[in-house]
């Protein structure tokens, strides 16, 4: 006979200070910025409910962000809109934590490796739920896991957790210290185009500069960011959008970057750029589609510039989140293909998700 796992194992806080020393000192030495202390300092900057702390008796730490139907429409967090673009039942499911992180292409989890691993993970995974069901969410859910993390796949499983689909990440490794070196890496066809793509910037008088994220920024790029979303269909509010570039700017200090693209003198395009040890995360963009007509500035952003400034910026790695894999493969990114796990928490949850 099996006997069935203990759900509640470890517990739950709004108050990052009150987590049990064991879980604040993995929080300080993770390397990945989504579970790092200052990207916390984010979320609980710009969250409308605040994040929920789960920890396990060991020490395995991971956040917990709240969404219902009054959130951002957003349909790589929002667990409804999320499950609807999969063609799969939504009702029912909100409100919803999202387990490991609200950004895409990551859900993190701190534990340590090693034997305790699964037992851990297990417990953190039951934590989430009960503290989610004491607070009336329908749903847990981790949206970006790594496909590959069969320990994690049992933990959800031993809390009745259900896979779907998810979105791939993509990561690019710089392969030597200057944009040259990129090029090299690069198939002839590819490299090919990369130059002819350079040459295009040129003529057309478009110019980058990566420098450091200021206020007086925040007012021309969310227009930009927020028409990006509107072109592939998806609504997102503006003063999430604004509020978010705002913590950057108080919570991430020196290491938010933007890449401010010109034509003929006149802003055209930015991307967004977090620097968080020896890796750079391109978040947000944005390009007026009629001041770039002719001209390849997507890619001059998005890859040339941020290519040219990460030698320099000690940047050895560059996580591109997820969509657009083709266009992100040919330029050398690696593939990390991603699974979804829900828990439904109420009987209404259960039926929709079968």
């Amino acid at each position: 006979m099996t006997t069935a796992p203990e759900r509640v194992l470890g517990g739950a806080t709004h108050n990052l200070a009150a987590l049990p020393d064991p879980a604040l000192s993995r929080i300080d030495a993770t390397d990945h910025l989504y579970a790092s202390r200052r990207w916390l300092a984010v979320e609980e900057q710009v969250a409308d409910v605040p994040p929920l702390y789960v920890f396990a008796p060991g020490g395995g730490f991971a956040a917990a962000y709240h969404f219902d139907e009054r959130s951002n429409p957003w349909p790589i967090a929002r667990l409804d809109l999320f499950l609807e673009a999969l063609e799969r039942p939504a009702a029912d499911v909100l409100p919803c934590y999202l387990l490991g992180g609200r950004r895409p292409g990551h859900s993190r989890f701190l534990v340590d490796a090693g034997p305790g691993r699964a037992g851990e993970l297990t417990s953190l995974v039951g934590a989430a739920a009960q503290a989610a069901a004491d607070l009336g969410a329908a749903t847990v859910a981790a949206l970006y896991c790594d496909d590959s993390d069969t320990e994690l796949a049992a933990a959800f499983q031993a809390h009745g957790g259900i896979r779907v689909p998810s979105h791939a990440t993509y990561r690019l490794d710089l392969p030597g210290e200057s944009f040259e070196d990129w090029l090299a890496s690069l198939p002839r066809k590819q490299r090919y185009k990369e130059l002819a793509d350079v040459r295009k910037l040129d003529e057309a008088g478009v110019t980058y500069d990566v420098r450091p994220l200021s206020e007086a920024d925040v007012d021309w790029i969310v227009p930009l960011e927020l028409g990006l979303y509107h072109k592939y269909g998806n609504d997102y509010r503006s003063s999430e959008a604004a509020n978010l570039h705002r913590a950057y700017l108080s919570c991430l200090g020196e290491d938010a970057f933007l890449v401010e693209a010109r034509r003929d003198g006149d802003r055209v395009g930015f991307a967004s750029v977090v620097r968080h040890g020896s890796t750079a995360f391109v978040r947000q963009a944005g390009f007026d589609d009629e001041a770039t007509a002719g001209a390849p500035v997507y890619f001059g952003a998005v890859f040339h510039a941020v290519i040219r400034w990460a030698a320099g910026a000690g940047v050895r790695s560059l996580d591109l989140s997820i969509s657009s894999g083709q266009v992100k493969q040919r330029r050398g990114a690696a593939e990390l293909a991603r699974s979804a796990w829900v828990v439904p928490l109420t009987t209404a949850a259960r039926r929709t998700l079968g």
